[in-house]
């Protein structure tokens, strides 16, 4: 069954950035055709001047191993735009209990959210806003190796196309080497998603920290070298309402989640996964994902109460060095990052998800128009600079549409790796749909890859 195309569907091989979006109707008919799936997408459709790039995360469960399979589908999506509010403080308190979501915590339905801050280290280091890239690369690779830090440490990380039908360690150790030789580069961290889990319990139980798929292995090997890079929504699928969001939020906010989120964070830290990166609730505002932060203040703002909570428990877990990143997606609604930021003290670095795509534009750009659109690299790297975190590129890459083979775009992610306060970068190197492998098949994007990250 795990075989073909309909593993690496399912183990985020898919297209990232495929043309979107693939309606629900046809996403949901097509998964249950299949088996049990819970997919959060969305039903937004077509392509026009406001369209962006989204993604859609699919999980199968199996019911007989209690496993997940985590896989991504890349959509475009209309947005319909939204004025902008005016940014307001995110510390919140509510005023409810747990809310009409039926997925509250053992803590009960208290009243008001968490206000103690988890211990966080920040290396305080300027952010200038990027431009264009230079015409010459560095004199040596701006990557390090090592763990990642909150701080310049600036990691290579990879999303790896594992070709084949199996799935395990062999095929990740596989997939790394292929790509650390064909870009002489280092790989030292991975992707993996855990979006879609349809209970808490599965949850909390996360697919990647099972043995047979290789992750937990990978990283074992060498452990002081080695780590995860893991997308987590806030909630499991059965509590996603994109249209109203209110009812988890509210609960969330109440600290009624925050027991889910230690679980979680044991069950890490039992599996090895005690130095993982954790993107938690990463493109919350795109309304494909089912930790949407919603369309009001109130909402985004009990949003970022949520995530301050998720972050406080997920911070009790004995023997956790997790890193947290907060991370959008490029091009998106204008929603002022003020509204749905959680405050400095429960993130370590800011992340931003941004390919060779405008929000726009159907058509090529340069990579100095991407930056420069609302809710861009430019206006992200001030934000960050506001709060004094560095950054990263949790996911990056090129489209076979428009850009194609675009050396000038991998010249503008690397100069601002090279040149800002970055932790990391991830390259989405799936293969498949419209998301573009480094090599054979474009030659200078390669070129420019390895003059920025390659070893030197």
């Amino acid at each position: 069954m795990y075989n073909g195309n309909l593993k690496n569907f399912f183990l985020a091989k898919t297209a990232h950035r495929i043309p979107k979006f693939v309606t629900l109707a046809i996403s949901t008919s097509l998964l249950v055709a299949m088996v049990n799936i819970d997919a959060s997408a969305s039903a937004f459709g077509g392509r026009d001047s406001n369209s962006v790039r989204s993604d859609v995360v699919l999980t199968l469960a199996s019911e007989s191993s209690g496993s997940q399979f985590s896989g991504l589908v890349k959509r475009w999506s209309t947005i319909t735009s939204i004025s902008p509010t005016t940014p307001v403080a995110t510390t919140v308190v509510s005023s409810g209990g747990g809310g009409s979501t039926g997925g509250g915590g053992s803590s009960g339905g208290g009243g008001s959210s968490t206000t103690t801050p988890p211990t966080t280290t920040t290396t305080q280091t300027p952010t200038t806003t990027t431009t264009s890239p230079p015409s010459s690369g560095p004199s040596s690779s701006v990557v390090s190796t090592g763990l990642i830090t909150a701080g310049p440490s600036r990691s290579e990380c990879l999303e790896p196309n594992i070709p084949g039908g199996d799935i395990g360690l062999s095929y990740l150790e596989s997939a790394v080497s292929s790509f650390d030789n064909i870009t002489n580069s280092t790989v030292t961290c991975l992707l993996a998603y855990l979006n879609g889990a349809p209970t808490w319990s599965d949850w909390t139980n996360p697919w990647v920290s099972t043995p047979g798929y290789g992750y937990t292995a990978w990283v074992a090997q060498a452990p002081q070298t080695r780590q995860l890079v893991l997308q987590v929504d806030l909630i499991p699928q059965s509590l996603s309402n994109v249209s109203n969001p209110l009812g988890w939020e509210q609960s969330c906010a109440a600290g009624n989640f925050n027991n889910y989120a230690t679980e979680l964070g044991q069950n890490l830290v039992a599996a090895g996964l005690q130095n993982t990166v954790i993107r938690l609730g990463a493109e919350m505002n795109g309304a494909w994902e089912a930790d949407f932060v919603g369309n009001t203040t109130q909402e985004q703002n009990l949003w970022a109460t949520c995530f301050a909570n998720e972050v406080t428990g997920l911070r009790q877990a004995t023997g956790e060095n997790f890193l947290i990143d907060w991370n959008p997606n490029a091009f998106n609604q204008n929603i002022p990052y003020a509204n749905f930021y959680p405050g400095n003290a429960y993130v370590n670095i800011l992340g931003l998800d941004q390919y060779d795509v405008s929000g726009l534009s159907s058509g090529p750009v340069t990579f100095a128009q991407l930056v420069t659109e609302p809710d861009g690299l430019n206006t992200f790297e001030a934000f960050a600079a506001a709060q004094g975190k560095p950054m990263s590129f949790p996911e990056w890459g090129l489209s076979t549409s428009p850009g194609g083979d675009d050396p000038q775009y991998i010249d503008g992610i690397g100069s601002t790796v090279a040149n800002n306060d970055f932790a990391f970068e991830a390259y989405f190197d799936a293969g498949s749909g419209s998301s573009m492998e480094l090599g054979s098949s474009t030659p200078n994007s390669l070129v420019e890859f390895q003059k920025w990250f390659g070893n030197s």
